[in-house]
């Protein structure tokens, strides 16, 4: 990254305008500040304290960085601060014109203001491929941000593979093929893990659950029109079947299983309790819970409303019982399990575990600073919402915000306040425009989260995000502007280490070296499909004329001694073994030499595509 990826110094053409004073950046380059510049061979990399393997929630991700003269070095408490110190590093490099990459003498002491620095990405409305959350997880170490909030399935889909409930995905999915493996959930958790971000997933019930009915009916509420049931629509999950609690405690037992982090987000939100309120096993709950499991129901005359009120008891049932028997899952597991939900079931009065976490994003930090009253945790993202497309420059909005504020009179306790999270919804967002949607507007959520509080200049903030969308481009993600009309030198490679062949600033020597390492690991594997390349290689026609003569002077030579001094009679040919030997050769030299041997096949075409696609897997 730092060698080929370095951002190389801005060009400012406004240095030709009359009335400016900008000089050409090159000239300060002649001076001995950096002619005579100390080179760098060596960063040491100190960590203090035994790797972790996951990320977690109080993961240390402080770090030293210290470069002078006399050494450089990169001090952390734990792994996740090395990485973060490494990519700090990198971005203090820099390449001038003359094609060297230069540092300055630095010392940073660095730390973030918040432990949850997240993201959200919801893979219910639009599939996103698994190359996708790739990019994400590669943008977000980029800045420096570590939750993955994981919105995997909603009502529109269902596209997590269960080995339990296959169906689910089966029927649930928008498509067989668009779904989350096992396996494919192990990647992006490992992927994420080398980068230090966490993956938070959120199976959100008893809303947002019709992909789950699909296969599932039984668990469905069926609503009511009076005293009949309406075919076809039902509501949330039926809160008053024991199947609904037995079936759920399965499901999350594989969840646990498959997803490491301690956090799952169990949702929780915009429940459309009406439907309880018109269905009569729902409401014969409702009167146990209210202490009269005796008490008639009246489903001729019902009024659904009638009951919206007292009806958010059934919900506070329904999240104390699969909450309970969630921790009594999270006892197998070493990190034991907590949780993640979203406002409504704080709005809602629920009771829940104090270790719960409550996401604010329809308020602002009146409702932070009842959460905490409340004695819950809390995370803000109503600023954040990404997928609210505005024309212009917005990213000032997103960094203004801030998830402790006191300016309006409030006084949050900080320490009750995890972080945030950036959220990117998808009823409008898929594979196509999800990066350029994202990024890096997200970059100026994650300053604000990881920044001093203190850390407010806009005009500072604007060049910093406007190198980095420079820096990310370059390093292969596609994202968008951020302050307008400006430019990149670079224009990136594809991830898969492959760079355009759109060279600039007279580097087109990589894509050679590309090239190069490409020939020589097909020559290493020795492929089947290049054996006629490798025996006889192209672009050297004079050696393999010369073995051909050597091999038919042989063939004479034996003709000569088989047929004595009968040469006039040219009896040559009656030796049919030599015949044929030298007749083969022939062919060998000509098919493989011509290529008329691929061409015959119809291969020539496809076997030059899977090559370049097995040298682009090998060097990457």
């Amino acid at each position: 990254m730092i060698i080929e990826d370095t951002i190389t110094e801005m060009y400012n053409n406004l240095q030709h305008a009359q009335g400016t004073f900008l000089d050409d950046f090159k000239l300060k380059y002649e001076d001995d500040t950096y002619q005579k510049a100390q080179p760098i061979n060596v960063v040491n990399i100190k960590i203090r304290r035994p790797c972790s393997k996951f990320p977690s929630e109080g993961m240390d991700e402080s770090y030293d960085v210290f470069v002078k003269k006399t050494g450089s070095y990169i001090w952390a408490n734990e792994v996740w601060g090395a990485l973060r110190g490494l990519e700090t590093f990198s971005q203090l490099v820099f390449r001038g014109p003359d094609d060297v990459l230069y540092i300055k003498d630095s010392v940073i002491n660095d730390y973030p203001r918040f432990p949850h620095r997240g993201l959200l990405i919801d893979s219910s409305r639009h599939f996103i491929f698994k190359e996708v959350i790739y990019d994400v997880l590669e943008g977000m170490a980029q800045n420096k941000m570590n939750v993955l909030h994981w919105h995997i399935v909603d009502d529109q889909s269902f596209p997590y593979q269960s080995k339990i409930y296959p169906d689910l995905s089966e029927k649930g999915a928008y498509h067989p093929s668009f779904v989350y493996s096992h396996e494919d959930i192990a990647d992006i958790i490992e992927y994420a893990r080398m980068r230090g971000v966490r993956i938070m997933p959120e199976f959100d019930t008893p809303g947002h659950t019709y992909s789950w009915g699909l296969s599932h009916p039984e668990i469905m509420t069926q609503c009511y029109q009076g005293a009949h049931p309406v075919n076809g629509y039902v509501g949330p999950l039926d809160p008053s079947k024991n199947h609904t609690y037995s079936f759920l405690k399965n499901l999350f037992r594989e969840i646990l299983h498959v997803f490491q982090d301690q956090y799952i987000h169990l949702g929780g939100d915009e429940v459309p309790m009406t439907c309880w309120s018109s269905n009569p096993d729902v409401l014969k709950l409702l009167n146990t819970l209210n202490g009269k499991p005796d008490a008639p129901i009246n489903l001729q005359n019902n009024d659904p409303y009638m009951y919206s009120y007292d009806i958010r008891k059934v919900l506070e049932f329904y999240e104390k019982r699969l909450t309970r028997d969630l921790k009594d899952l999270g006892k197998a597991r070493k990190n034991d399990v907590r949780f993640v939900m979203w406002q409504e079931i704080m709005n809602n009065n629920v009771q829940l575990p104090n270790d719960t976490i409550i996401q604010i994003w329809q308020g602002d930090m009146g409702d932070v600073q009842r959460a905490i009253d409340m004695g819950y945790n809390t995370l803000y993202s109503t600023c954040w919402y990404l997928d609210l497309i505005e024309y212009g420059t917005k990213w000032p909005k997103y960094y203004n915000c801030d998830p402790a504020d006191n300016t309006m009179g409030y006084q949050i306790d900080e320490k009750k306040v995890l972080g945030g999270e950036a959220c990117l919804w998808a009823e409008y967002i898929d594979n196509e425009n999800l990066m350029t949607t994202l990024w890096p507007r997200a970059s100026a959520v994650a300053e604000r989260l990881w920044s001093s509080k203190d850390v407010r200049d806009l005009d500072s903030a604007g060049k910093r995000l406007s190198e980095h969308r420079c820096r990310m481009l370059g390093r292969g993600l596609s994202v968008a502007h951020i302050s307008g009309p400006d430019y990149c030198l670079r224009r990136g490679h594809r991830r898969d280490g492959e760079r355009s062949t759109n060279c600039t600033g007279g580097r087109c020597h990589h894509v050679q070296n590309v090239i190069e390492k490409f020939n020589f690991k097909v020559q290493q594997r020795g492929h089947s499909l290049a054996d006629c390349n490798q025996l006889i290689p192209q672009g050297t026609p004079s050696v393999v004329s010369a073995v051909v003569v050597f091999l038919v002077l042989i063939a004479v030579f034996i003709s000569l001694r088989v047929s004595g001094s009968r040469i006039v009679q040219i009896k040559i040919c009656r030796n049919k073994t030599i015949f044929i030997a030298f007749v083969t050769l022939i062919a060998i030299y000509f098919m493989c030499y011509t290529s008329l041997w691929m061409q015959v096949q119809e291969f020539r075409g496809s076997f030059e595509k899977r090559i370049k696609s097995y040298g682009s897997e090998k060097i990457s």
